[in-house]
């Protein structure tokens, strides 16, 4: 497989992306973040900067700028090609999981300008390096220009103390009541720049140093050879350097400049003097062994190399991003909280496990688990005023994953208490009262409520008066009670697995018996009774999600299963299923807010790579090895049917969606959104249950549903303590049914292989025909 388009390539097995042209179709950006800072840079340098502590800040206006100046030929030039739009001699933008470096080539000066976030701190750091090519002295200035946020009505100070050459702003956050006043001290309300190098000359206005509104003409403080070094008062401020620079030949020089924002003067001094003792290069050290340790938590070797550096590297990074930031957001679905839990899961159960318990300390005693939440303790607004119904469905089936990952049951006696108070309970209890409510929870045909919606949030119509059911949500439940009925065997809680078994039969019975409608499952009943989702509507009659989850739920059997795969098949594009077809082109009150987003999009027709996940593992359930990875190979911007020159998205991350509509120029087209559901449930159906080395509550299993022309491919995990090396062969074809395990040399005949702590397996696995 051709690792090259026409932008790029990957490198080293995946770890880097070179991007060779700085006129990409779109903005390629890398994200750079810890646990309180995220970053952007594009292949030309350009992004935003994003404080999370103690309140979301986005302190910066888009644009780092940067000049060389040669003071012997007066020629200007930006060795990151934007802003002038320089025609480099060289070029190339490599993004790294912890860095992004751009180099380029012009008038024999090499540039380096390479950038990354340390795995503390609210800060990044830039290393510029200037190398001489010729074979004379060169005379230069770089100039560095920083954006800062605009204080807007509280007005901002920006300026630059000699003493400590630090560049700072200060602008005071907007409130509206005087006792808002008190809460906004301890926000970072300082923006800085500094340099390791000393400063020639500073400008900490825009205004001054572009010469007006212009910022992508040569700026005035290039042209005359300086800054103004004065202030900037109730204005764009800029944290911008000139540095004088002598190259000798062949000679280089180093400048680092760091980027942050603080709660004080103070705090910035104590900032620059921690990172100063430490020194730069042991700091992105600390960086890049970070990723390669979550990189070892597994690694696979596949026939298909673009399947390996996203499940390797990038998919990981992804994860660790949605979880550990809370999607950079304070306002968000639990279920989005809990699916992001489970693929981190993956890399750090013991992590996966706190993420998810703070989640279920939102549950009520009931079983009830609001869905839209505020994180912060904040009024609710918006989504989180309505009343979803599916948040107990995620509880159950997001803790029976974890569990799973765990290798044992001991999570499940961990007490945790509950939202509106009283004696705490186990985890176990918590998901049966969530069963027990939401099985209780049911309308006149027997299926789950829905409330204002389900997975599917914009349907907001049906069920809004409290009568409507949705079929999604009852496959769902029943799929959930599946996962936690394995639980029960294991604590021989015969009782209970009694019970869960009679609620998963009745819902069986209530989907089958109300919801097919001749070559697939409708979508459900609304307030009134009336169906909807069906093969009579005009738009919206065929539903992805639940012919998917009729599948992962055991309800379609037999010819009802060949139908759903069908139905499934039939919303195939070369990038993946469509949500739903056909999309609205207007309103409808029945469906309400689905019918009014731009068709193509999102819920409403688009590709929506969450959804090709459900739909990727639903195959695996049905043995479509082939299916399976097809759709997950379509779902990554690497897609050879829709590559990055045709998705336009930077092959770093996979998107929430594609443009679904084939009538449209933007078919295909990347949403360049890295939010979304899909990473988790990407990680746990490749890992899994398409190359099969599974987690469950009694040890590892492995149990493959791959293509049947790979020949083999290995994959290396550490599971608990332990970490396996697994090879997986199939000589016959089959792409499923093991027919043989080898551990260590001897063959393995359990259920799941050995584990002992500290231990390293290896183990061979053969596929066939197992009759």
């Amino acid at each position: 497989m051709n690792d090259r388009n026409v932008y790029g390539r990957f490198e080293d097995n995946g770890k880097r992306y070179v991007i060779t042209t700085p006129r990409t179709p779109a903005r390629w950006f890398n994200y750079l973040f810890n646990d309180s800072y995220y970053m952007e840079v594009s292949q030309t340098g350009q992004g935003n900067s994003v404080a999370f502590l103690p309140k979301q800040r986005t302190y910066t206006r888009g644009f780092r700028h940067f000049y060389l100046l040669d003071h012997v030929s007066n020629e200007a030039w930006s060795p990151t090609y934007q802003p002038l739009k320089s025609k480099l001699d060289a070029y190339t933008c490599t993004h790294s999981l912890g860095s992004t470096e751009i180099r380029s080539t012009y008038q024999d000066i090499e540039t380096s300008l390479h950038v990354f976030v340390p795995l503390l701190g609210q800060q990044e750091v830039w290393t510029i390096t200037l190398t001489n090519l010729s074979s004379r002295p060169r005379q230069l200035s770089l100039f560095s220009a920083f954006s800062i946020e605009n204080g807007g009505v509280m007005g901002s100070k920006c300026q630059f103390d000699e003493a400590t050459q630090i560049l700072s702003s200060f602008s005071f956050p907007y409130h509206v009541t005087y006792e808002d006043k008190e809460k906004c001290h301890d926000h970072t309300n300082w923006v800085y720049v500094y340099s390791d190098r000393p400063v020639d000359s500073y400008e900490c206005s825009q205004r001054r140093f572009f010469g007006g509104d212009d910022i992508n003409e040569i700026p005035a403080a290039v042209l005359r050879g300086s800054c103004t070094n004065q202030r900037a008062e109730a204005e764009n401020p800029l944290g911008a350097f000139q540095q004088l620079v002598t190259l000798p030949p062949g000679e280089n020089i180093v400048s680092r400049f760091v980027v942050g924002c603080a709660n004080s003067p103070e705090e910035i001094k104590q900032s620059k003097a921690a990172l100063a003792a430490k020194s730069y290069d042991s700091l992105f050290t600390e960086v890049e062994q970070h990723w390669e340790q979550i990189s070892r938590t597994f690694r696979v070797t596949t026939p298909d190399p673009h399947v390996d550096y996203f499940m390797n590297y990038w998919l990981k990074k992804q994860i660790v991003l949605q979880t550990r930031t809370n999607r950079m957001s304070n306002y968000c679905p639990i279920r989005n909280q809990l699916q992001d839990a489970l693929g981190y899961a993956l890399v750090d159960a013991p992590g996966a496990s706190e993420y998810m318990i703070s989640v279920l300390k939102g549950q009520a005693r009931s079983g009830f688990i609001k869905q839209w939440i505020m994180t912060d303790g904040s009024a609710p607004k918006h989504l989180c005023l309505l009343n979803h119904t599916d948040g107990p469905i995620w509880l159950l089936l997001c803790f029976a994953a974890l569990v799973n990952q765990c290798g044992n049951i001991e999570l499940l006696k961990r007490q945790v208490d509950f939202k509106d108070g009283g004696e705490a309970a186990s985890v176990y209890e918590h998901l049966l009262l969530a069963i027990e409510y939401m099985a209780a929870a049911v309308g006149s045909h027997g299926l789950c409520l829905m409330g204002d919606g389900d997975w599917n949030d914009p349907i907001n119509g049906p069920g809004r008066l409290g009568r409507g059911e949705s079929t999604w949500s009852t496959m769902a439940l029943k799929y959930a009670i599946l996962s936690i009925m394995p639980f029960c065997e294991i604590l021989k809680d015969d009782r209970n697995m009694l019970r869960l078994q009679a609620i998963a039969t009745r819902l069986d019975k209530a989907v089958n018996s109300t919801c097919w409608d001749g070559e697939w499952y409708m979508a459900g009943f609304d307030d009134s009774g009336e169906p909807f989702g069906t093969r009579h509507d005009a738009e919206g009659k065929l539903f992805l999600n639940t012919q998917t989850w009729a599948i992962m739920s055991d309800i379609a059997r037999d010819e009802r299963l060949n139908q759903c795969l069908a139905a499934i098949d039939r919303l195939d594009t070369p990038f993946g299923p469509q949500l739903l077809e056909p999309a609205f082109s207007e309103w409808n009150a029945k469906w309400g807010r689905i019918s009014i987003k731009l068709a193509g999009t999102t819920e409403n027709g688009s590709v929506y790579c969450h959804a090709s996940m459900f739909k990727a593992f639903a195959d695996c359930i049905a043995g479509r090895g082939k299916q399976a990875l097809e759709t997950i190979s379509r779902t990554l911007p690497t897609n050879p049917d829709n590559p990055p020159e045709t998705n336009l998205q930077v092959p770093l991350f996979v998107p929430n969606f594609y443009f679904g509509l084939s009538d449209s120029p933007n078919y295909g087209q990347s949403s360049h959104h890295h939010s979304t559901g899909t990473v988790g449930w990407m990680l746990w159906t490749t890992l899994e249950y398409v190359l099969g080395v599974r987690a469950t509550a009694r040890g590892l299993i492995i149990d493959p549903c791959i293509p049947e022309d790979w020949p083999e491919y290995h994959v290396d995990r550490l599971f608990r303590n332990a970490r396996y090396q697994v090879t997986i062969t199939n000589p016959e074809g089959t792409g499923k049914g093991v027919v043989q395990v080898i551990v260590d040399g001897q063959e393995w005949t359990e259920a799941t292989l050995p584990y002992e702590d500290g231990q390293v397996y290896q183990v061979t696995a053969r596929l066939g025909h197992t009759n």
